[in-house]
């Protein structure tokens, strides 16, 4: 009788998992994973012959299945307390903060990045004023001895080492703490890089400038290392800082032939809350400081790093050109009419962080 209760109990269960399966609505987008969740499947014959059909139907159940979040957190949670297992897919918890496991140094990957950019600088800028700075990932200011980590100083010297006396390096790493960071993601906040940008003004000759004061706060913000935290580790705060030079920039996507805001709070909903910061990854940006006299203009060769802290360097320059050559090819900068090449008062910046440096290939 027993064994019979267990399996009518079972038998239960798993009909009304699949009675739910049928009227529950099914969730766009999973926040913590930050991705779009598979919907189901269009029919056709020829989908059910070849096999997509059943492949995709079970990606869907997978993905929709109820209570999935919750199963999820339960297991992370027990696999963290019960097995006390600190490494979760590539990451490691201290205390509140998650951080990204990369500590082998990538020697082809650093090859082909200071390659790509020796030959931008050569064919274009070579009477230019060029500068480079490597953004140090979080994992530089994580307490020592706790998981594997980064030759940093060995990193440093290999660039530094492949690259033409012509580039001038600007060294941020002391000005930069791990609050500097967001605990669940990869990137800086941007209300706290005022020493960065008073160096890199330092370093390049330009003034200095009042640092933006107005803020506007959002929360949540789940981070790129959220879904790796084993829900134990709150959602992050997002801000970004205006000021009137950067209310009235006016920004053109090249990509998109559009004109855009410097922050665009709509973007908070999006998968990545990050892309707040100039719309997120854009292959070319454009952006018009009409309100600066001088006829000075940057060059800034970027990843995403780059959308937060351009932004703050307005106040220098009449014109910023970010330019990110993981969606851009290096060869076709020639068909941006916007960039002269031979004008003076330009400066060259090739600002990039360890983890691109460090897996490179994807730099055109």
């Amino acid at each position: 009788m027993k064994d019979k209760l267990i399996v009518l109990s079972f038998a239960l269960l798993l009909f009304g998992f699949f009675i739910v399966s049928i009227f529950d609505k099914d969730i766009e987008i999973s926040i913590s994973e930050r991705r779009v969740l598979a919907t189901f499947p269009t029919f056709s014959k020829e989908a059910l012959w070849n096999g997509t059909f059943s492949d995709k139907l079970n990606t869907y159940t997978l993905d929709q299945f109820p209570l999935r979040e919750t199963f999820r957190k339960t297991k992370n949670l027990f696999t963290s307390t019960v097995y006390q297992k600190k490494e979760n897919h590539g990451s490691y918890i201290v205390k509140d903060t998650i951080f990204a496991l990369d500590y082998k140094i990538n020697e082809k990957s650093i090859s082909h990045f200071t390659n790509i950019i020796t030959s931008v600088q050569e064919k274009y800028f070579k009477d230019k004023n060029v500068y480079y700075s490597i953004i140090p990932d979080k994992n530089y200011y994580a307490p020592k001895g706790l998981f594997p980590e980064l030759a940093y100083d060995d990193f440093y010297k290999q660039v530094r080492k492949q690259l033409p006396t012509s580039f001038h390096e600007i060294d941020l790493r002391s000005f930069l703490t791990l609050n500097s960071y967001y605990r669940t993601d990869l990137h800086w906040k941007q209300e706290t890089l005022e020493p960065v940008v008073k160096q890199i003004q330092k370093e390049m000759g330009l003034n200095s400038t009042v640092f933006p004061s107005h803020s506007t706060t959002f929360f949540p913000f789940y981070g790129a290392y959220y879904s790796k935290g084993s829900n134990q580790i709150k959602a992050d705060t997002i801000t970004y800082l205006t000021s009137e030079t950067i209310e009235n920039t006016k920004v053109y996507n090249y990509e998109k032939q559009e004109f855009q805001l410097v922050h665009n709070p709509e973007n908070k909903s999006h998968i990545d809350s990050y892309d707040i910061f100039l719309d997120g990854a854009t292959s070319v940006l454009i952006l018009e400081n009409e309100h600066r006299r001088e006829n000075r203009e940057l060059i800034l060769f970027r990843d995403s790093f780059g959308s937060s802290i351009a932004p703050l360097l307005l106040e220098n320059y009449s014109k910023i050109i970010l330019i990110d050559l993981r969606y851009f090819s290096s060869q076709l900068l020639l068909t941006i009419p916007e960039i002269d090449f031979e004008k003076d008062n330009l400066d060259i910046l090739f600002l990039y962080s360890v983890p691109i440096i460090n897996q490179s290939f994807t730099l055109k």
